[in-house]
């Protein structure tokens, strides 16, 4: 048992312990200090993680904005082209009201599909195909002898620009045959 006046009592050091009770000598560093070569290695590996994480990230943004350039372009040349269909469009509606047989006309046309086969837009031909909502858009369902669901007759070319739809042609899609009604 502990006698309570022996608590505020000084106590004698114990030889274990050196002078003045200390426990650790002096010439040992303490514990939480390093040397020069660990704090400049510290130092560098900080400042070497720094620079990993900005070349990639630098890396990111160059690639983020090359992707965006080529798809403003991209979207650009969409743009045009669409507007350009127009004048493809009232091209051969000249030609049949000329009855095909003007030559300057059909030299300007294959002037003009080349320019734009040049650009990567090429027309697609629906004519007897199932019906594609994604390709065709659908102006009439009418009865024909085709099976139901596909494509009769093509009203407006359908183009494509690198392999993407810019523009659905316009078509007639079978309803397929119709049973006849008696007429009784």
């Amino acid at each position: 048992m502990i006698n309570s006046a022996d608590e505020g009592a000084p106590q004698e050091p114990r030889d274990d312990q050196g002078e003045a009770g200390e426990l650790i000598p002096e010439e040992s560093p303490p514990q939480d200090e390093r040397s020069p070569l660990e704090i400049l290695q510290g130092e560098y590996d900080d400042l070497h993680d720094r620079y990993l994480r900005l070349a990639a990230d630098f890396e990111n943004f160059r690639k983020r904005s090359t992707r965006d350039m080529e798809f403003r372009t991209n979207s650009a040349i969409e743009r045009f082209a669409k507007d350009m269909l127009e004048v493809a469009d009232s091209l051969d509606r000249a030609l049949i009201a000329e009855g095909g047989d003007h030559e300057g006309m059909t030299q300007i046309k294959k002037l003009f599909e080349n320019v734009l086969e040049r650009q990567g837009i090429q027309p697609y031909e629906s004519s007897g195909e199932p019906f594609d909502p994604a390709r065709h858009d659908a102006i009439a369902y009418v009865p024909s002898d085709k099976d139901e669901g596909t494509v009769c007759d093509e009203v407006c070319k359908g183009y494509c620009l690198n392999s993407k739809v810019i523009r659905p042609a316009k078509v007639t899609v079978s309803r397929g045959n119709e049973p006849q009604q008696s007429q009784e």
